[in-house]
């Protein structure tokens, strides 16, 4: 046998051996739903301090809305909930580190979080307003030119504020602050160092509440579209987001969904719910 016919054999034999191995790398990952049910338990990705959809109660505990349906979620799947408390700006990048499986903390649907994950059908309302202190005399979001304004880092708040500022013709006093945190922002604004902090209307109305030193006014216009919440998932878990679909409709049919609501917000908004998960 000549040398070039053994070494063509030897060749052949080490790129068969190359191929397997691809093949083995390449193989798709356990599915996620599967490997939900296989350990008992998902694990949903939040930011505590977000009221009333997730914070810490007197015992340290934590509670809220998103609390609530995850845990109705992982009843009707036979699985237990359990959160995960993360870093708001960097939640989805955590989601694709396998720091959960899959993101429900009152995230707002928008078209550049959809580059990166898929969403659920909404099980909230995510319509944006303003925090201002009561005695500002600001009544609109056309008196906040010249004014400091901000948002929770990472929100699509931030683009509103932009985008309305070109649609009313006017800067804002620097550029737009971001606060990792609701708490340090009405901090921040008792102190003076901002004038109006946009988020989502329900997490503000329900800080104020507590206090008369606030008001919170509408923040809405045609230069962007109805805001959901909705749960988020990896792009390539459309099991599990089927399956957490499925759920969030059922709710809905049998009056849980509107129970909860009532329970956190104070009145349902189900029957102005999309039935379709947004998408761009």
């Amino acid at each position: 046998m000549s040398v070039f016919r053994t070494a063509k054999r030897s060749t052949a034999a080490l790129l068969a051996g190359f191929a397997v191995t691809i093949l083995t790398v390449v193989q798709p990952a356990a599915d996620t739903l599967d490997e939900i049910k296989s350990r008992g338990h998902f694990v949903f990705g939040l930011e505590v301090g977000y009221k009333p959809f997730e914070f810490r109660d007197e015992n340290n505990e934590i509670v809220g809305y998103d609390i609530d349906v995850a845990n109705e979620i992982g009843k009707r799947l036979g699985v237990e909930a359990r959160p995960q408390g993360t870093n708001w700006a960097t939640v989805i990048q955590t989601l694709y580190d396998g720091g959960f499986d899959l993101i429900l903390g009152g995230m707002t649907a928008t078209e550049k979080r959809y580059q990166r994950v898929n969403f659920s059908i909404p099980y909230m309302d995510a319509s944006s307003g303003l925090l201002v202190m009561s005695n500002s005399g600001i009544m609109g979001r056309s008196e906040l030119g010249g004014k400091t304004v901000s948002a929770g880092a990472g929100t699509p708040q931030i683009n509103q504020l932009k985008l309305s500022a070109e649609e009313l013709g006017f800067e804002y006093s620097g550029e737009i602050k971001t606060y990792d945190s609701d708490a340090v922002a009405y901090e921040a604004m008792r102190v003076g160092r901002i004038d109006a902090y946009a988020s989502t209307i329900v997490s503000l109305l329900e800080f104020a509440k507590t206090t008369e030193d606030f008001d919170v006014l509408p923040f809405a216009s045609d230069m962007w579209e109805q805001e959901w919440t909705a749960m988020a998932f990896r792009k390539e878990d459309e099991t599990l987001r089927a399956a957490f679909n499925e759920a969030i409709r059922d709710m809905k049919a049998d009056g849980t969904l509107a129970a909860l609501q009532e329970k956190w917000f104070g009145k349902s908004f189900v029957d102005l719910l999309s039935d379709e998960a947004p998408t761009w």
